[in-house]
């Protein structure tokens, strides 16, 4: 059982390191686009000053409950051996995806109120885009790991003792039920890195993947409306405006 748990928290490792860097980003950005607020001087309609008020206390609040839990709850059960609970696990990420939403909707008030523009513009797209894709990195991990480690969400398939998963079918899944006829392949973080980023690239699923039930297909959804956000409102705005 122990080896069992140290297994699983050396393939977590990578995926909260993922997360963390994507907290860190979104907090990069929360200060910047504070910056951006004391440097205007512009009048703005008095809701919208409100609304920005308000995302800065709930970002705030946000990331004291992720360290809080990351630091306080999460680790020192890592120093003792001891794996991470999905609940644990659930909260984080929530919690990172609170602060990148956050991030999203005060970058595009922020073009608004300050009229940002330019390389200004093209540095925060650039967090942006990096805090989002490290967060449903993390994202696709979480919902796709457990089918294949715990076989509680797969289904028997018809006619061989083979699974089939809800969740992600990688092509060197397929490959092997095809020819070996076994289902003993497990996706690492680079099978998941390179699923996250030509998603977000290309607003679907890499050529060769599959998305199989429902969970994961609305974290695809969500995944690809906030790329698309992104991409045409705050990029196409910033190249838009490059002189």
């Amino acid at each position: 059982m122990d080896a069992i748990t140290r297994s699983a928290n050396r393939s977590l490792r990578p995926f909260l390191i993922a997360l963390v860097a994507a907290v860190l980003l979104n907090l990069g950005l929360r200060l910047r686009i504070f910056e951006h607020v004391l440097r205007a001087h512009q009048s703005a309609p008095w809701l919208m000053g409100v609304i920005a008020r308000g995302l800065l206390v709930v970002f705030a609040a946000l990331l004291v409950a992720f360290w809080w839990l990351l630091l306080v709850r999460l680790l020192p059960e890592f120093r003792r051996g001891l794996a991470p609970s999905r609940r644990q696990l659930a909260s984080l990420v929530w919690l990172a995806s609170g602060m990148a939403a956050n991030n999203l909707l005060s970058e595009n008030i922020a073009i608004y109120r300050l009229n940002l523009s330019s390389y200004t513009l093209l540095i925060d797209a650039l967090m942006l885009y990096l805090s989002i894709n490290l967060t449903f990195l993390f994202w696709y991990w979480f919902v796709d790991n457990p089918p294949r480690r715990l076989g509680a969400l797969w289904e028997q398939s018809g006619s061989a003792a083979l699974t089939t998963p809800y969740g992600i079918v990688f092509p060197e899944e397929t490959l092997e039920r095809d020819v070996l006829r076994s289902d003993r392949w497990q996706p690492e973080f680079m099978d998941y890195a390179y699923f996250t980023i030509l998603s977000s690239n290309c607003f679907g699923p890499p050529e060769g993947h599959l998305l199989v039930g429902r969970p994961i297909k609305v974290l695809h959804s969500v995944h690809s409306l906030a790329m698309i956000t992104v991409f045409i409102v705050i990029l196409a705005r910033a190249i838009n405006t490059l002189n």
